[in-house]
Formats: C-alpha cells, structure tokens, sequence
C-alpha cells in the first residue's frame, strides 16, 4: 500500500503581513506520522509538503498522477481548510480509486462537516499516531477474511448507511520517548527557513519537546494537543538535537511548544545539558511572561537561548480575564526586562477586537506595545477559531462577520472578523494597520534593529522584511 500525506497547496491572502516573509517550517505532524509507520513494511509512505514547495494546484495533481497513492492523507487547518478540500476534491478527480484521509486542527473540530464532502473517505480526530496505522490495516485487509471492523479504531469519523459514524475518542500519546524522531528524511528540508530576519544563524529547523498546554486562553484551539501536558525526556531532546546537528548541519532551533519553560526544572536540566555537550546551537521557544525569571533566563542564555516568544494580547485587566489570560502588564514588563538585561531579543503578540473592545482599550494596547518596545511585534485582528470559547462569545453575541466556508480563509489573523458595538470594522482594520506603522516605522526602532545587524546576510533579510511591509502597506491603503 502506498501512502501519500499531503500538506496541501495553500497561501496567505495578501492582506496578511506575513504573505511574503513568514516563515516555512517542516510539518513535523506528517513527519512524525511518517516516522511511526516506517516500521510497517507493508506501507510505502511517502510525504509531500505543497505548501512548503509552492506549489500550485495543477502541479499538485501533476505530482500525484506521477506518485499515484493508494492513500492519501490530509491535513486541515481553519485557516487552510477551504484550499485543502479543494486539494481533495482535484485528488480524487485524478485518483478516483484512492482513499482520502483528512486530519488536523479542523477536521477535528468540526468532523461533521469534513466527512460531509464527497472527497473526504474518512476523518482521523486527534492525535494521528494511533489511529492511522490501524485504519491503513483495515484498509489493506478489506474485503479478506481477516478484515477488522472500523468501529473498532478509536477516533475515526466515516459514513456508514447514510449515517455519520463517529467512534469513541482516542487518547493522548502518554509517553513521547515511545514516538521515534520526525522522519525529516521524507521533507525537502533545503527549503525551510525562519521568518525574514528573525533568526541569528542558518540553517534554522524547528522541534517540539512536549504536547499539550494547560492554560485556557479562550482564543487558543487545542483541538490535537489538549490540555494535557506530556514530556519527552531531557535525553530524548538532547539526542535528537544531536542528531540535527550531524545530518543537517543544524546551527539554530525553534523549540515549537506551546510554553516551553511550563516545567522549571526540565527547562534548567535541557539548559545545562547542553551546555555540558559543548552544543554549538541557538536556539528560540516562546512561553508566558509569568513563567520566567532573571535565574532562569541567565541559565537559557547561557545554553543559547536568542530569542523568546510572549504572548501579552491586551493592556486591558478586563478583556485579559476575559482572554482567560491571566497576566498582568506588570508581568509583562518584568519578563521583558529581565530578557533584555540578558541579551535576549523578545517577540511579543497582540489581539485586536475582541468582544468588549472599545478604542480607548485598543489604544492602551498599543501603547503598551510601544512601551514594551520588544524587538519584534505581532498584532492581529481576533481570530474567531471554531471550537473555542472566541468563537461561542461571538456567536452568542451575534458579532460574527461572516461564518462556515466564508469565515476559514479569513482566519489569518488580517481581517475583521467580530462586530464590535463601539468601533466600526473599517476603523479598526485602519487602526490595526496605524498600529504596525507606529511600531516598525519609529525612528528609534529603526535605528535600533540597524544597531542589531551582525552580518550582510542580516542585512538583506531585514531590507527584504522592510520592504514588504511598506508594499504591504501601500497595498493595504491603495
């Protein structure tokens, strides 16, 4: 049997900041899927990442009429999933006899609506390591007298009779040790890079050490992940780092977890690991400003740590309980400031037009953007994700914009997507782009960020973000 998982052909709306310098990163999903079913040698898997190629949606059938898998696997995000059906839909055109698969964030959520398309065979909810391998084993037996029933594999959704079928739940993968390291062999791994200018050194890939995050931040889906928190081992991270280092020449690390430093002392331990190994590595995470202090960042730059990741998302003390978020201005300032006295560049994150939100809030985040003044800065417009309590407040409310099929695409983070009483959708799209041009076009910042430059290399990528901001920009006010 072969198997092709597909990240499909998709792109940013030009309306997004992001549309020409964000970063291309491995999809570590497929890859660590792919890793697990190396073992069967039953199944030939193979993984194709559209996206990170840039391929279109002609090239994409071209590749699969050259392949020609006997399944093909999926994944769907909101933000992706009206592009990736259409991907399904031009597959089984090509491929009437495949089976499609359809996994991620989304056809989690809303599995329903996934397995209504004619394209779409089944639906893998949930984390896809346990599930997968036995619904390929069904496939393959289909029809023999050994063939097992599909009730039996948890967390499948199919039709049945007429009927959608949706069987129990499946758990969380406990021990992440058990999983083998992402099967990067399979991924084109020459074209990844990190968003223009925010790196130090290349080449840059990116690693998760954990699943799962605990907090309840009411924008945030955990649709694969959850709440749980689970750990791979110091030793297991270490290896793999290791490993990264020998076969790809690796010099720098996006430690992609949701809170890297959620376990102090685990986070001490990979520091000094790292340290004792002589790693010759840098290395960025994100994490909450509540979960940091001077030790503790003193130890991560000491181990390489160049940059870190906060999400703030408001100044105000009401949308913040609101959020879920539970941090504090105060917090805020400290974490950065401890950063900066480390020598460690800061990222911070804003939202936009979340329900409540009035100008004079909107104004205070700003402000308190430009008074934290992080290196770099996200601001985006509230993003509605189905399946999160965003989504119900709005719905609840009836501020919801648009819905369904005409809501995914816009849910990247550039549009106004939530009717706020107070502040017209125009004006705040207008506010959300000022604030952008606040930020990045002060002359101290500027200035600043020419200071940081450390090689010509640096200097290109930073031209290269500047200058499609200012297109970004102009286009935006054209």
């Amino acid at each position: 049997m072969k198997l092709l998982l597909v990240n499909p052909p998709w792109k940013l709306d030009s309306h997004s900041v992001y549309s020409a310098t964000g970063a291309i990163y491995p999809p570590l999903g497929f890859a660590s899927m792919a890793a697990v079913l190396a073992s069967d040698k039953t199944v030939q898997t193979e993984v194709l990442d559209a996206w990170g190629l840039g391929l279109g949606l002609d090239r994409f059938v071209q590749e699969l009429k050259s392949r020609r898998p006997d399944v093909i696997g999926i994944s769907m995000y909101t933000t992706t999933v009206v592009q990736a059906l259409a991907a399904a839909r031009a597959a089984k055109s090509a491929l009437p006899a495949a089976t499609v698969v359809a996994g991620g964030p989304h056809a989690s959520i809303l599995p329903e609506e996934v397995i209504e398309q004619p394209c779409i065979d089944y639906v893998v909810r949930g984390e896809g390591e346990p599930v997968l391998p036995r619904l390929l084993d069904y496939l393959r037996k289909c029809g023999s007298s050994s063939e097992p029933s599909l009730s039996t594999i948890p967390g499948l959704t199919y039709r049945h009779q007429g009927r959608t079928i949706h069987n129990a739940g499946v758990g969380y993968v406990e021990d992440l040790n058990s999983l083998p390291w992402p099967a990067r062999e399979l991924l084109p791994m020459h074209i990844y890079r990190p968003a223009s200018g925010a790196y130090r050194r290349l080449p840059v890939t990116s690693m998760m050490t954990t699943r799962g995050c605990p907090f309840a931040c009411g924008f945030c889906s955990k649709a694969i992940f959850g709440n749980h928190v689970r750990y791979r081992s110091v030793a297991n991270v270490i290896a793999e780092i290791e490993y990264l280092i020998e076969r790809y020449g690796v010099k720098e690390i996006y430690f992609a977890d949701d809170c890297f430093t959620m376990d102090r002392g685990r986070t001490e331990a990979l520091c000094d690991q790292i340290r004792t190994k002589g790693l010759d590595l840098t290395w960025t995470c994100s994490t909450r400003v509540n979960l940091v202090d001077p030790p503790l960042l003193r130890r991560m730059r000491q181990a390489g740590c160049v940059s870190i990741g906060f999400g703030i998302e408001t100044a105000s003390v009401e949308l913040g309980d609101l959020m879920h978020k539970r941090i504090s201005p105060k917090d805020a300032r400290a974490a950065l400031g401890a950063a900066r006295l480390e020598g460690i560049e800061t990222r911070t994150s804003y939202i936009l037009g979340f329900p409540g939100e009035d100008l004079e809030s909107l104004t205070r985040t700003v402000n308190l953007a430009l008074d934290l003044d992080s290196d770099f800065v996200i601001f985006n417009l509230a993003i509605p994700l189905p399946g999160t309590d965003l989504y119900r407040l709005a719905k609840e409310k009836h501020a919801l914009m648009c819905d369904g099929f005409e809501l995914y695409p816009k849910t990247d983070g550039a549009h106004v997507l939530i009717r706020l009483e107070d502040v017209p959708a125009r004006a705040l799209e207008e506010f959300y782009r000022k604030a952008y041009r606040r930020y990045y076009l002060r002359p101290r910042y500027v200035l600043r960020r020419l200071r940081s430059l450390r090689s010509p290399r640096d200097l290109l990528g930073n031209m290269k973000g500047l200058f499609e901001f200012l297109r970004w920009n102009r286009g935006a006010n054209a």
